[in-house]
């Protein structure tokens, strides 16, 4: 596990330093028309490591997640009771908790949905290319920051 969050570390800075570099295109480029839809571009990198690196740290996530699920619905059904025995005044608190408590046992209906991204090919390879074209992009940003400022 300590790989998978070591490599969603990495992700999230790369996808930080992709936003960088189409901030500062964007920034320099805003008033030549075509060229900022060229810096818009910039930011499918940041984009696709961003949400790469969100499906590791989910994927990490999910033996804990799986192995609370039986106090989750227990703490669902508990929630339900209570909403159904609710007064006028606790109507709002008891819709409130039966609310967070569905949410957090959504992993019950569909565990397998944050392996999803990191089995679908096309997004792999998206991801890979946008690792490789991150360094370019920083460094043609500093490029354009130097001839700009």
């Amino acid at each position: 596990m300590q790989a998978v969050h070591w490599t969603a570390r990495l992700a999230r800075r790369l996808s930080y330093l992709a936003m960088f570099a189409t901030v500062v295109f964007v920034a320099a480029l805003y008033d030549d028309g075509e060229k900022v839809a060229v810096a818009v571009v910039a930011a499918v990198p940041a984009v696709v490591l961003f949400l790469f690196a969100t499906a590791l740290e989910e994927a990490a996530a999910l033996p804990s997640r799986l192995l609370a699920a039986p106090s989750d619905a227990a703490e669902l059904q508990r929630s339900l009771a209570e909403l159904s025995r609710a007064r006028r005044g606790r109507v709002f608190r008891s819709v409130w908790r039966t609310g967070r408590a569905a949410a957090r046992t959504s992993d019950l209906v569909r565990p397998w949905a944050p392996l999803l991204p990191l089995v679908n090919l096309p997004f792999l390879v998206a991801t890979l290319a946008s690792a490789l074209v991150t360094p370019f992009l920083v460094l043609g940003a500093l490029v354009v920051l130097a001839f700009y400022v």
